[in-house]
């Protein structure tokens, strides 16, 4: 039975398996976007996408990678704060996830692959049994994809659903092969963790690795909030921009952090100064809420800041107001490296037993 470890983000899907880890969008593309594929036979790059059909959507194939080409087709995302997990588009994207790790292993073609799925979800709705369940329900039992016309069977044994901050928690505290470090920041201290994702930023607190319910916070204001403020600010210069495009505009140049966009591909125009300005304010707002929520964070030891989004603050001034934060180096995996590094520190492929959140 293999492990596999799974983050279904609102921006980002992170997977990762012995075989290694993959950073896919949350959302695809019907493949009749992009017109007779036969005859043009440029419509995608074969070496970042593929195809997948899904056994619960069998009419349709959709286009889903790392790099896909988004310009000027219509998305299907899986983006929601409400009833997400009843969607089929997220149940598609669950699907399409498994079998993107699946395809790693010859078992998943030659019959069918056994594996145990370890997830997180935001610790406000972890609480809610109804909402585990249906996460659960998402993914347990049988899973039939075809990408590229090869089919992938996955069976998936348990699931075990942790927090998300947990994640990040347990990534700081044990190593690669599952053992728990000396000396770490996490396990006997009280600390902080921001995670910034696509569509949340959640904070929440631990003391000596319990999650304390006095000193927490979920915002809706993740990097999607970012993309609309930098999009209607474009837009008021006289020109159409989607939030999609500002997300792969920002992806791209996150360490020269020099932002130019064509809106033709002939001209090009700088929005360096309302990208850095948006992020500004958009690190100076989340900063706050911080620092607000963590009532008791003289106590603590560190704050840590991690999820796809925190490479889009500003770190000196989120530092300015929260002077003991530590950006999580890897931050955008770091909940899905927790993931794995918690099935293994704690055997779950060899347990067969019926497994609870």
């Amino acid at each position: 039975m293999k492990l596999f470890a799974l983050e279904l983000g609102n921006r980002q899907v992170k997977m990762l398996s012995e075989k290694g880890i993959k950073v896919y969008p949350s959302y695809f593309i019907d493949s009749n976007e992009y017109g007779n594929r036969s005859i043009l036979n440029f419509a995608k790059n074969e070496e970042n996408t593929s195809d997948y059909v899904s056994s619960l959507d069998m009419d349709f194939t959709y286009v889903w990678g790392k790099k896909l080409d988004i310009s000027n087709r219509h998305i299907t995302d899986t983006i929601a704060f409400t009833d997400r997990y009843d969607s089929l588009e997220f149940l598609l994207l669950t699907d399409f996830a498994l079998a993107e790790m699946a395809r790693d292993f010859k078992q998943a073609t030659n019959g069918e692959l056994e594996v145990v799925v370890i997830t997180g979800i935001p610790s406000i709705e972890y609480e809610q049994n109804e909402i585990v369940a249906k996460v659960q329900t998402s993914l347990k039992g049988k899973h039939t994809v075809f990408i590229d016309d090869t089919e992938y069977n996955i069976l998936v044994k348990h699931v075990y659903v942790l927090t998300q901050t947990t994640g990040t928690a347990i990534d700081a505290m044990v190593n690669e092969f599952g053992n728990i470090i000396d000396d770490n920041d996490i396990e006997d201290n009280y600390i902080g963790i921001v995670d910034a994702g696509g569509g949340t930023v959640i904070v929440d607190a631990f003391n000596n690795m319990n999650l304390d319910t006095n000193n927490r916070l979920q915002l809706e204001e993740g990097a999607h909030a970012l993309y609309s403020a930098i999009r209607n600010a474009v837009t008021l210069l006289g020109h159409k921009i989607t939030d999609y495009e500002v997300e792969r505009l920002l992806r791209q140049n996150s360490v020269s952090e020099q932002y130019q966009w064509s809106p033709n591909k002939r001209d090009f125009l700088d929005l360096t100064e309302i990208v850095m300005r948006e992020r500004k304010r958009y690190t100076r707002k989340i900063a706050t809420a911080v620092k607000t929520t963590l009532k008791s964070i003289a106590k603590m030891k560190v704050v840590y800041v991690t999820g796809g989004t925190a490479n889009l603050l500003i770190k000196e001034e989120f530092k300015r107001v929260i002077p003991i934060a530590w950006f999580v180096i890897g931050s955008e995996t770091a909940n899905v490296r927790g993931f794995y590094k918690y099935g293994l520190a704690n055997g779950v492929t060899g347990i067969e037993e019926e497994s609870t959140h």
